[in-house]
């Protein structure tokens, strides 16, 4: 997988490199970007139907990557698939 991430004290920004198939806490879905937001604030301008979107009351810049999962504010991101448990509230990973 080739991606980035772009972290600021307004977001946090996983590309993914091209739209993906996902699983999420509401089920499968299809995307490029997954983008943690800060509670207020712009959001930044993204392709139409490419980004997942979650809001946190947890400053962006405050993450962790831990086994693969990038974490921040209840949100876990896992980059290497489906994980062993789930230990936060919100949560995505990548299929196939």
């Amino acid at each position: 997988m080739i991606g980035s991430l772009k972290a600021t004290s307004r977001y946090l920004l996983l590309d993914l490199g091209a739209v993906r198939p996902l699983f999420t806490e509401a089920g499968p879905r299809q995307a490029r970007y997954v983008l943690i937001l800060a509670e207020k604030g712009p959001r930044p301008a993204l392709p139409r139907g490419e980004a997942l979107v979650y809001r946190v009351a947890a400053d962006p810049l405050d993450f962790a990557i831990e086994e693969g999962a990038v974490i921040v504010g209840g949100v876990a991101v896992f980059l290497t698939g489906p994980p062993e448990y789930v230990f936060t509230p919100h949560y995505v990973w990548t299929e196939g």
